[in-house]
């Protein structure tokens, strides 16, 4: 029993190796990490409340805050399409993204937009933070950071690794702060570059796995499919391409 009570207390984030006076487990910085995991649904379960009272707190926290959390989230990324469309425009200014009869590819621009977003994503909030936690948690190398990472910013959250759960961290309260900061726009990123990736009509799964409800002959379901939008602001963007490009050939 006695036993049990130390593994239970070490699962919690307890010490139970250094006979020491440390931090509460629910200090402030820890308490905003815990509420940045619940809010971005990453949810690691090294600490969770243990009280009835706790418990049913965090329930309708987070039964308002995840909400909340996603309609900013999806606000911010809206936003953020907008430079990003501002890049595809800059980039088609150039003069290699055109063939020899004055017509754009319009592949090659699409396709170089979405690497240019998906490199950006992939150094500033993977491989940058990455080598930052590596040095700062002694006992991770580098693909133990890098897997923190991919798993925190994919929100998968298994929990295996924490950072600044030793209690000898200094600037603890900070460092667990700055971490909810990073996990939170670093998740914006992150679907920044799905919502990229699924404005290319050939990449979008589901619009072509929903090919087949598309070409029913059900007539309810050609009345939904009537009614939504069929074309994303790629698609869209082609098609404009396309008629200025017959219309600067036709001129000549």
């Amino acid at each position: 029993m006695f036993i049990t009570k130390i593994v239970r207390a070490n699962n919690r984030g307890i010490s139970t190796m250094n006979n020491l006076t440390v931090e509460p487990n629910w200090s402030f910085g820890q308490a905003v990490f815990f509420a940045g995991t619940v809010l971005t649904t990453i949810g690691y379960g090294h600490v969770s409340p243990l009280s009835t009272s706790g418990k049913l707190f965090c329930i309708f926290y987070a039964i308002i805050g995840i909400p909340i959390t996603l309609i900013m989230i999806s606000a911010c990324v809206e936003r953020l399409l907008i430079i990003t469309n501002k890049l595809y425009d800059k980039l088609k200014t150039f003069s290699i993204f055109y063939r020899s009869n004055s017509t754009i590819n319009l592949k090659a621009l699409t396709y170089t937009h979405l690497a240019l977003v998906f490199v950006f994503v992939l150094i500033v909030f993977f491989l940058l933070p990455a080598t930052i936690f590596s040095s700062i948690e002694k006992e991770w190398n580098y693909l133990d950071a890098l897997y923190y990472c991919f798993i925190s910013l994919t929100t998968i959250g298994l929990g295996d690794y924490i950072p600044g759960d030793k209690n000898e961290q200094p600037y603890r309260a900070f460092y667990k702060i700055a971490t909810t900061f990073y996990l939170i726009v670093g998740i914006m990123f992150v679907m920044l570059f799905i919502s990229v990736l699924t404005q290319i009509p050939e990449l979008n799964l589901a619009k072509l796995l929903s090919l087949e409800m598309e070409t029913s002959s059900d007539p309810e379901r050609q009345l939904l499919t009537s009614d939504a939008p069929t074309s994303s602001s790629y698609s869209r963007q082609i098609d404009e391409d396309d008629s200025l490009s017959i219309n600067h050939s036709s001129r000549y």
